[in-house]
């Protein structure tokens, strides 16, 4: 029987002389956040400050307060996240801080400064060797090997190809520079469906590969120039850029895996991960909008083991209320994994059956923070 990893829970709810603040501190108090981290260290503490435009992402005042709880060790804490493979406004160091620094992901508001971790133009990395079925080797950004420790801030909530968004995701995604992500995405080809398209061109604007331009007055993809990053896909009004989802969602996901798993064994024993259930979006914090929430607040999770810690957010999320105002509110039926019944085409479970195989363990113990 497999040992169960420790997840640390407390819900959202407050009374008198409490907040959302106490909250989070009695997750970390539980965690023995302040053993973990020692004296002088340079601590990253990985964030996501969202797409220009997106207000779904996790606020930076949960990072305020991981910030002032790493210096009360005298450490030495930095905020950081990748660079996108897709245009934007995080698709260069430069663009990236502007954005963190527009988000409030800076020194005036969370008391730590945004470093970018993989350079200026997304390529500082090392590689790390891994026997996957996809990959024998992962590429890193250099910031995440170079720090002392790493904890990790992760908005919980969907995601077009992969069903949900997690600290998993955090890691595969977050930690990788633009040419991992690359590889992780490039087998989900998008394609055209002609009759949908009306020609308006966002697709073009958004390409960051340039792979798309007219054929016959419709958007056309260059599949040798084409990336898979799924831009294409997330700026169509029309529904006329999808993903071949009967094969690609699957090998996105078991790439995906073997990233988050390399990247988690090789950074070992100096992450730890928290879980925001909360504002959970149905799409990623990369696009640059967002929508309602698909169920009410769920809680805050954390545990050093990340797949662990997805599958306990995941169980509690699909217990939330459905939020009556969401649009895939019909979609949802009871005692139904919330993020399946929003995309019947991807099995989001896949992560855990697929994570499992390569002796990453999802069973957990449950312990309530109150």
């Amino acid at each position: 029987m497999n040992e169960k990893d420790t997840v640390f829970y407390t819900d959202l709810s407050t009374g008198e002389g409490c907040s959302i603040e106490d909250k989070v501190n009695l997750i970390l108090d539980a965690a023995k956040i302040d053993s973990f981290i020692r004296k002088n260290e340079i601590v990253a503490i990985k964030v996501h400050v969202g797409e220009r435009g997106n207000l779904g992402y996790l606020s930076h005042n949960f990072s305020r307060i991981v910030v002032k709880r790493v210096k009360k060790r005298e450490a030495k804490p930095f905020l950081t996240d990748t660079c996108t493979l897709y245009s934007g406004g995080r698709h260069n160091a430069v663009d990236h801080c502007i954005t963190a620094e527009e988000h409030g992901f800076n020194y005036a508001s969370t008391g730590a400064v945004f470093i970018p971790a993989d350079g200026l133009r997304g390529d500082e990395y090392e590689e790390i060797p891994f026997n996957g079925k996809h990959f024998n080797k992962v590429r890193v950004a250099t910031l995440f090997l170079r720090a002392d420790k790493i904890i990790f801030l992760t908005h919980f909530k969907g995601h077009l190809m992969a069903g949900f968004g997690g600290s998993m995701k955090n890691l595969a995604m977050g930690c990788s520079p633009a040419s991992g992500k690359k590889a992780q995405h490039s087998d989900s080809k998008p394609f055209i469906k002609k009759e949908r398209c009306t020609s308006c061109g966002q697709c073009l604007i958004a390409c960051p590969a340039a792979a798309i331009s007219w054929k016959d007055g419709k958007a056309d993809i260059n599949y040798s120039l084409c990336i898979g990053c799924g831009q294409c896909v997330a700026v169509c009004n029309f529904h006329a850029a999808e993903i071949h989802w009967d094969t690609g969602e699957n090998i996105f996901i078991e790439k995906m895996s073997e990233y988050a798993v390399a990247i988690h064994k090789a950074l070992n024993k100096k992450v730890f991960y928290i879980n925001f259930a909360l504002n959970i979006t149905p799409d990623c914090d990369c696009w640059g909008e967002n929508d309602l929430p698909v169920v009410l607040d769920t809680g805050i999770f954390a545990s050093t083991n990340p797949l662990a810690l997805d599958r306990a957010t995941l169980d509690e999320v699909n217990k939330s209320p459905v939020n009556p105002l969401s649009r895939y509110a019909s979609q949802i039926k009871p005692s139904q994994n919330i993020f399946n019944a929003i995309r019947p085409h991807i099995d989001c479970e896949k992560i855990f059956s697929y994570s499992h195989s390569m002796g990453l363990s999802d069973s957990y113990e449950l312990k309530r923070v109150k």
